[in-house]
């Protein structure tokens, strides 16, 4: 099992600044969070994947500063928009291929979007699956408070419809948000998990290095390793929540001895 860090920990610093980071740590995995349009041109493309080839860096997974815009882009109510959204997405699926990543990030539809059933939603999401799939890359669904798949029902219902390429992504953070069993949601999502973002809490705050709150990483590991061979597991927090870098320091290595 493969413990990283995402370079999100370190927003608003840049993907370079922030992979460099990750480098410094001593982590062996990431998953590259994008936060502007320019990030895609090639020349910062490699220029990423220099940094991560310097340090040994396995690029997991990229994430799209469009996350929180995905419902108007491929979920509106109008589809003419659904052409150019999916034309745009071919530049994070081109970024895996220079950074070596295999997983493109969705967060989805927001689950105000009353007028978007499950069943739409989900062909819609294969049709970006599909596109993905020529670059050889896979899209993976993320489970995320407030939006459709955050929640076990949807997360049932597109299990069902999604083609099988479609992959997942488990956030602990997110699931705790959402008030959702962990385990439960990770059942649904099975031996089609990718790769997990965690996190620890407790019951004030859900968004803390692993180590400082009351989750058992133990139980995690196990129960993921055995049923459904999970590999990589990347901590992702909110910056606010680092204390000094030596703090991550010291959950990347809780981590490690625990698996």
């Amino acid at each position: 099992m493969n413990i990283g860090i995402s370079t999100g920990c370190f927003f608003p610093r840049r993907p370079d600044e922030s992979l460099e980071a990750v480098g410094m740590i001593g982590a062996g995995f990431t998953e590259i969070f994008f936060n502007t349009d320019s990030e895609l041109e090639e020349s910062y493309l490699y220029k990423l994947k220099s940094i991560a080839d310097k340090y040994g860096i396995k690029v997991v997974s990229v994430h799209p500063f469009t996350s929180a815009i995905e419902t108007f882009m491929f979920w509106a109510k109008v589809d003419y928009k659904l052409a150019d959204s999916i034309r745009y997405y071919e530049k994070y699926f081109r970024a895996c291929q220079i950074l070596g990543a295999d997983y493109v990030v969705i967060h989805g539809c927001h689950d105000w979007a009353d007028y978007m059933s499950m069943e739409k939603y989900t062909e819609i999401f294969n049709l970006l699956s599909r596109k993905a799939r020529e670059y050889g890359v896979y899209v993976c669904q993320e489970n995320v408070v407030k939006f459709k798949c955050g929640y076990k029902e949807n997360l049932e219902v597109f299990k069902k419809l999604a083609d099988e390429d479609v992959k997942f992504v488990f956030d602990i953070k997110q699931a705790v948000r959402a008030k959702q069993n962990i385990y439960q949601l990770i059942d649904i999502m099975g031996d089609r998990i990718s790769h997990i973002h965690i996190s620890d809490f407790n019951r004030e705050e859900n968004s803390l290095l692993p180590g400082t709150g009351s989750f058992d990483y133990r139980q995690l590991f196990e129960y993921v390793s055995e049923k459904y061979n999970v590999n990589d597991i990347l901590i992702e927090v909110y910056k606010e929540n680092i204390i000094g870098e030596d703090s991550m320091v010291d959950s990347l290595e809780l981590l490690k001895n625990i698996i």
